[in-house]
Parts: C-alpha cells; sequence; structure tokens
C-alpha cells in the first residue's frame, strides 16, 4: 500500500476546502497509507483523528519575512517526517502547504500535488507554487484558468464532491424554527464581503414588500478577519422595517434541515470558485439563484437546474426571485434537473477521479527518478 502525506492549510473546519479534505482522506485510506498534518490542533484535527487518521501537528507560519526563523522551524519539522514516513505522495490543501511540503518534496525527490480551490490570482506565489508542485489540482475550470499558460501541463481540473447519499437522507425534518407558512430564501455562507449579503438583503426587501409570506434565514458565521463587515450587517438588519422577517441564524452543524426547510437557495458571490452550497442545494431539490461568476456556472445550467444573474445586480436577483415565488412550474422543473445535475458532484466521483491523479502522478515520478 502506497503512502501519502497530506498536508491542510488549516486545523479547522474553515469551509468547504476542508470538507472536502476531511471526506477525501475518509475513502483514500482504503487503498492509500496516510498521514495528515496539521498546523495546528481544532475541528479538523480531531475529525481525521476520531476517523483513525494518524495526524500530526506542525505549524504553517506566514509567508512573510519576519516569520522567515518559524517558517525555518516548520520545514526542519516538515523534512524530518517526510524522510522517516517516506511517501510516495505528498498532498498539499492549500497554497501555505503547497509551499512547505513543496520545498522539502523538491530537497527529497518525492512529488506534491497542491489542490488549489481559489480563483483569484497570487502574483507573488503562484509562480513559485507552480516550480515547486508536481501536479495542480484545480477545483473548477474557473481556478484551473488562474494559472499561465505554460503551467497547463500540470493541471487537472476535479471537482469536489458532495456526500449525496448523507445529504439526502430522507428522515431528516426541516427545523422547527421554520414555519409551515413560511417561504424561506435561504443563504449559506460566512458572512464575508465577498459573499454579498448586502445585495441579498436588498433584493430581500424589494420581494417581501410584494409577498407577505417569505423569509431570509442566513446560515454561517461571521468573518473573524473582517468584523465590522458584520456589525455592518446586522445593523443593516435592525434598521430594515423588515427585521422580523429577516433570520441570522450564525454557524449550525447540520445544514441539511435547513435545505429541507428552505423555497430557494441565494449565492450572490461573485467569484465563487466552485460553489459547494449551489450542489448541496440542488442535492436537496431547492431551486439555485446564483452569480454569474467564477465556477458556478460550471455548476449550474441556467434555466436548466437553477438561475444566474450578474454579478452585483441585486435587480436581478429581485427578479429572478419573483419569478420562483410566482411560477411553481419553474420551481419544479429546476428542482427535478438540479437534483439530476448533483449526481454528476458525487463525493465517489471525486474520490475515484482523485485517486487516478495521485497513482499517475506517483507512478510518473517514480519512474523519472529511477532513470
Amino acid at each position: 500500500m502506497k503512502r501519502v502525506i497530506a498536508i491542510s492549510n488549516h486545523g479547522q473546519m474553515i469551509g468547504g476546502g476542508e470538507r472536502s479534505f476531511l471526506d477525501l482522506l475518509i475513502h483514500l485510506r482504503r487503498t492509500w497509507e496516510i498521514l495528515s498534518v496539521v498546523p495546528q490542533n481544532g475541528e479538523l484535527a480531531t475529525g481525521l483523528r476520531d476517523r483513525g487518521i494518524d495526524t500530526r501537528i506542525i505549524p504553517l507560519s506566514p509567508l512573510r519575512p519576519r516569520y522567515a526563523f518559524k517558517a525555518l522551524l516548520s520545514l526542519v519539522g516538515f523534512t524530518r517526517l517526510f524522510t522517516k514516513y517516506c511517501p510516495a505522495l505528498v498532498y498539499a490543501n492549500g497554497s501555505r502547504a503547497a509551499f512547505y511540503g513543496g520545498i522539502v518534496g523538491r530537497l527529497l525527490r518525492l512529488p506534491v500535488v497542491w489542490h488549489c480551490r481559489i480563483a483569484d490570482r497570487d502574483p507573488l506565489l503562484d509562480n513559485i507554487l507552480c516550480v515547486l508542485t508536481s501536479c495542480i489540482i484545480a477545483n473548477s475550470n474557473a481556478t484551473a484558468a488562474r494559472f499561465k499558460r505554460g503551467f497547463h501541463n500540470k493541471i487537472r481540473t476535479v471537482y469536489n464532491g458532495i456526500d449525496l447519499q448523507w445529504l439526502t437522507d430522507p428522515s431528516v425534518e426541516k427545523p422547527d424554527f421554520i414555519r409551515s407558512d413560511w417561504k424561506v430564501m435561504l443563504v449559506v455562507a460566512r458572512a464575508s464581503r465577498d459573499k454579498r449579503h448586502d445585495l441579498i438583503l436588498s433584493s430581500f426587501e424589494q420581494a417581501a414588500k410584494q409577498h407577505p409570506d417569505i423569509h431570509l434565514v442566513c446560515l454561517g458565521q461571521k468573518d473573524s478577519l473582517d468584523p465590522l463587515w458584520w456589525d455592518f450587517l446586522q445593523n443593516r438588519t435592525q434598521n430594515s422595517e423588515l427585521r422580523e422577517r429577516v433570520h441570522w441564524i450564525g454557524q449550525v452543524e447540520d445544514v441539511r434541515p435547513w435545505y429541507k426547510g428552505a423555497h430557494m437557495l441565494l449565492l450572490a458571490s461573485e467569484n465563487e470558485s466552485f460553489g459547494r452550497v449551489a450542489v448541496e442545494a440542488m442535492a436537496c431539490g431547492v431551486p439555485v439563484v446564483a452569480a454569474r461568476s467564477g465556477g458556478v456556472p460550471e455548476i449550474v445550467r441556467d434555466q436548466i437546474d437553477g438561475i444566474l444573474v450578474r454579478a452585483g445586480s441585486a435587480n436581478e436577483v429581485y427578479d429572478a426571485v419573483l419569478r420562483l415565488l410566482r411560477d411553481e412550474s419553474l420551481r419544479n422543473r429546476l428542482s427535478e434537473s438540479g437534483r439530476k445535475r448533483a449526481e454528476e458532484f458525487s463525493l465517489q466521483r471525486h474520490v475515484h477521479q482523485m485517486m487516478e491523479v495521485f497513482e499517475e502522478t506517483s507512478s510518473y515520478y517514480a519512474r523519472h527518478v529511477s532513470q
């Protein structure tokens, strides 16, 4: 059985990338021997250990000059671990993980696969990481477009996978919080500026004046790096005459009941690299209204699985919301098509494609090094 060292940028469950990392390793351990490395203890580290995956802690210092000494200590720690464990492959989930893993992998002549989940370019790091790593997995074609053409031979697009069986468990019921006479506009997103909750609030206020039965329900924690944005959203809500119909639920452990109670999902992010929540909603039969940007159009086919709108346009979101509220046949058609479309983003398919990349990269590198 081949060995892989899997490095995560975070020890906490920050978002969909960490959930995908955990899901992948759980299934990968059937065919690979896994050692995971996280920068600190947290929810992700606990989840890995609870599932029997050997997990070590090595800090990933910020890539800034004043952290040079700490970065050196991290490199020494990785060198010792790689030398002792002798992996056939290093899997780096994130840019800092790819930086540290890539340097040590180069020194020890080990193949390094960087899983890139962000479509925004990093002018300082991109070229360095492309040289350090053997293969780059992009979670969408939008993310793959981040890189210069000269590195395209290293890139493989593998969409994130969703555990559809868990997500669509028929025994799950909607939360008691949602009343049966509500029509819920659901948002599942961290309260960051790029998620555009402000735009969604504007769209809701327009639609709610015409439809007294609709409520806006927002799931997700505030962005710890931008607390002022959370304060702005809360003040905006409190100052609205419709504030009694806007519900900030915060972080939830299980999103499934909330999808059960939703009339539609709104995703207004202007550069969503993949769009995990869109797949989740479609799998649950919830119609999606999403911004036509990033990797979302690769998931949601406009007027087939959902409605795509111009990024940054509150009016187009409002128009789409009204269509779904007034046209039941449209809702039913999008719901049915969305369920089928979500099957193309199953966790099983994702794991299979990831294993193919791992096997291809490790086998090629073994032949190349042996020559």
